[in-house]
């Protein structure tokens, strides 16, 4: 008898753990949405290549009264940016790409003092290129918006534009640097760069996603993300054109997106040392350093833990602690809600509860 209630209490364990996976989720969950006023959530947790726990809230459509699942697609603007890295790092490891080529390899006509700019920069964030969506020169110079603007004379601005620090010196953020990396990453794998990221990233990993804004029809997403406005929760559209979706434009669920952790828990799909290389940050002659990868951010935590991951949009967050392979994923569709802490926040509830070690 003894030994049937021990064994009896053992089987029970698993599911005991996942309900207080489910509850700890749910009230940092709850909390994170009303103080944001955010109308849906779903969110995925990841441990050991396994997906742990998965759950939806609120509403993907306020207007049709639709409820999010955790299939609900949502677009993750610069998350995006991790799937530009995790396809350069297969491009690499298959023999297509060195990261450390010059630009001028693959673009034409490169100006001599932005020659020493590489694919690794690019990635990086240290190219020192001006960026036309960042900069007020852009529409007085070329009297045009940079909506109207054709990608090769967006490019070329930047490009024939004095650099604003050498290249591998500083960091700093855009997206000029990631929209001539899409147009490397198609000349290195002789494709477009949806159907590079299709066949060296999705399939391979099962994930279902599409790339582009609210013109285009995608399975499982409402159309628009929300934002308030004047106190009020109104529609936002979000524009991703192609020529800007190895930044930002991507469009997943976050169960979907869990596949991507299940499979970075092993070196089948990246090995170890592809990995180190993706989430290694740039180190300056200063002592600093960039807080990012390769299209990652990566960054040690107050509580000295390792972090690599991206926020996009205001919306989105995806946070991995490599050392202790443990991914939460939280994506919803409130623009602008910078719930930035919800993932730390669930992830800290299971450290504090035991459920999963954090050393």
């Amino acid at each position: 008898m003894r030994y049937l209630t021990f064994m009896l209490l053992f089987a029970a364990l698993p599911a005991i753990a996942e309900n207080s996976v489910a509850r700890l989720t749910s009230e940092a969950v709850t909390r994170h949405m009303t103080e944001k006023n955010i109308p849906g959530l779903s969110v995925a947790i990841v441990h050991q290549g396994e997906t742990i726990h998965t759950d939806a809230f609120g509403s993907a459509s306020i207007e049709l009264g639709i409820p999010a699942t955790e299939t609900t697609v949502y677009p993750i603007s610069s998350v995006s940016k991790m799937f530009a890295g995790l396809l350069a790092m297969r491009l690499v490891e298959a023999g297509l790409l060195d990261l450390d080529a010059s630009i001028a390899e693959f673009i034409d006509d490169v100006p001599e003092d932005k020659r020493a700019i590489t694919v690794r920069h690019l990635l990086q964030l240290t190219h020192g290129l001006e960026d036309f969506y960042r900069s007020d020169a852009y529409a007085g110079n070329s009297g045009q918006s940079i909506k109207d603007s054709p990608t090769d004379s967006l490019l070329s601005w930047s490009l024939n534009r004095p650099l604003r620090f050498p290249p591998g010196t500083q960091w700093e953020y855009g997206v000029v640097g990631y929209m001539l990396l899409g147009q490397i990453l198609e000349k290195a794998g002789g494709s477009s760069f949806s159907d590079l990221v299709d066949r060296h990233v999705f399939e391979p990993l099962g994930i279902r996603a599409a790339y582009g804004g609210s013109e285009v029809v995608v399975p499982n997403r409402y159309p628009l993300l929300y934002k308030e406005s004047d106190n009020a929760i109104v529609g936002h559209i979000v524009e991703f054109p192609e020529r800007v979706w190895p930044a930002g434009g991507l469009n997943v669920s976050a169960n979907s997106l869990a596949r991507l952790f299940e499979a970075l828990s092993g070196n089948d799909f990246l090995s170890s040392a592809s990995k180190e290389e993706l989430w290694s940050r740039v180190n300056f002659e200063d002592g600093s350093d960039s807080h990012y990868g390769l299209g990652w951010f990566s960054y040690v935590t107050s509580q000295d833990r390792w972090v690599v991951g991206h926020e996009g949009g205001g919306a989105s967050w995806v946070i991995y602690y490599p050392d202790i392979d443990l991914a939460v994923i939280a994506l919803s569709n409130m623009s602008g809600a910078r719930a930035d802490s919800l993932p730390y926040d669930i992830a800290r509830s299971l450290f504090t509860a035991g459920i999963i070690s954090d050393r």
